[in-house]
């Protein structure tokens, strides 16, 4: 099996609403030879509104947002699945993708109506290089230079970490850049850290990082919160029955004894208290998993001596009617997430019935002035709004003229709204970003600042005026 390493480039940080404006990728074999690589840029989307930030960040001009030339964005997600699927089954690894990248993908195929789930499926399987590397500085510190942030913090961010080790990072925020940047770490970790990297590579599987919390019993657990780092010795506990990737373990510093007299209100208070006796592990999300001798320093310092641990074990492993009661508990007291009124929120609300997958192919095969009729057969209401936005998106022409003014009205109702709380950026706090970042500007940002404002105001001109024909 190879490596795919991909990156992307986007309007902003809000992986549902934004998109992607470059993607890159670079397909590899096991020993991190690269094999093929993958470049491509699309036009902004009529719906979409860039972060002026974002395109400062990126350095993407107004022009190229509308570049004729370039592919429209489903023009160019359609090329994506098409190069990845040539590249599968393979490990896909980017810098800090499980939480950002894999999303904005994942958004973006269920958008254009192609299977969100490539990653993952089929004899896919992912991780992530960000928490491969901040692993490492936990286990083996010594295989890897991690440069100081300004707070005097560990840094991890890739141009800092890449440079750091002596690569000549030149282009960041360039995505075919930034993978080449990734693979240089990577091969740094592969060869100075080859116990970190293979762990990795087998808890990219679900299933193996699940047999392994539920069979060993005393093993070093890590994340990091809000960048800063967390280990624990911990024991398996129970499978959540709410979510099959999720499962609990015990942090094995609070002694089970303790807890285990106190009623349910206690209980709970006490578990959500720190340090927190239980934790849950995402066991699809590339989880720091390690045996207990390979723990850091700073845990097994401090850690009870091991008989005291395997005697805490025996108590949990003994005592099932308390191990259901700590996981009834916090599963109960779960906030349970509200249905999104956005189509666009509701990927991961339920699975997409077996039919309507089939149709996929037969709509993206099909010419445009068939595929409305396509979308009707969708099953899934949410298949069948994304198809219609996409159809008039793409090829408007090809709707009925009264539902094709509907979704008009639609269109620039939601990029003028004046509501503040949509998670989405409009056309009026983009301008009003934009014309305080032009009066902050030093000269050589001045045009560029002013070419998006330019943008920006045409695109409200043209959706006032839809508006206004109401």
């Amino acid at each position: 099996m190879g490596y795919v390493f991909y990156d992307t480039e986007t309007t902003g940080i809000e992986t549902t609403f934004d998109q992607i404006l470059q993607f890159a990728a670079i397909y590899t074999d096991d020993e991190l030879n690269e094999i093929d690589r993958f470049e491509i840029r699309s036009r902004i989307l009529p719906n979409v509104v860039p972060s002026p930030g974002a395109m400062r960040i990126t350095g993407v001009k107004a022009a190229q947002l509308v570049d004729p030339s370039l592919p429209s964005h489903y023009e160019m997600m359609c090329r994506i699945q098409q190069k990845l699927s040539v590249w599968s089954p393979s490990m896909f690894l980017g810098y800090n993708s499980i939480e950002f990248d894999e999303h904005l993908l994942r958004s973006s195929f269920y958008k254009t109506l192609h299977v969100p789930y490539l990653t993952n499926t089929n004899g896919n399987s992912r991780s992530d290089v960000l928490r491969m590397t901040q692993a490492t500085h936990l286990f083996c510190p010594e295989a890897i230079r991690i440069p100081k942030g300004a707070k005097g913090r560990p840094s991890f961010k890739l141009e800092a970490v890449a440079s750091a080790n002596g690569y000549n990072h030149q282009y960041a925020h360039d995505a075919l850049a930034d993978v080449e940047a990734t693979i240089f770490i990577c091969r740094l970790l592969l060869g100075n850290a080859p116990e970190v990297w293979s762990s990795f590579m087998r808890f990219s599987n679900k299933a193996a990082a699940i047999d392994y919390v539920s069979s060993e019993p005393i093993f070093s657990f890590s994340d990091f919160y809000f960048g800063k780092p967390f280990s624990c010795l911990a024991t398996g506990l129970r499978q959540s029955a709410t979510n099959s990737a999720s499962y609990y373990i015990y942090d094995l510093s609070v002694a089970p004894d303790e807890l285990m007299e106190l009623d349910d209100i206690d209980l709970l208070s006490r578990i959500g208290a720190q340090p927190k006796a239980v934790r849950s592990v995402r066991c699809n999300a590339s989880p720091m998993l390690m045996p207990y001798e390979t723990a850091p320093a700073f845990v097994l310092d401090k850690a009870p001596h091991y008989d005291e641990l395997e005697r805490r074990v025996d108590v949990l492993q003994s005592n099932d009617d308390f191990c259901d009661r700590l996981v009834t508990l916090l599963e109960s007291s779960k906030v349970v997430e509200q249905r999104s009124p956005h189509v666009e929120k509701q990927l991961y609300d339920s699975f997409f019935p077996e039919d309507d997958q089939h149709l996929f192919a037969e709509f993206h095969a099909a010419p445009w002035e068939k595929r409305a009729a396509i979308v009707g057969r969708f099953e899934d209401a949410r298949l069948r709004q994304l198809g219609y936005h996409l159809i008039h998106t793409e090829r408007p022409d090809v709707l009925d003229a009264k539902y094709r003014l509907e979704l008009d009205i639609f269109l620039a109702r939601r990029l003028l709204t004046a509501e503040d709380d949509v998670p989405w950026l409009t056309l009026p706090k983009a301008e009003k970003e934009l014309v305080s970042l032009l009066e902050q500007s030093v000269e050589d940002e001045k045009e560029f600042y002013a070419e998006h404002l330019a943008l920006v105001q045409k695109r409200r001109a043209l959706a006032e005026a839809i508006h206004k024909s109401v």
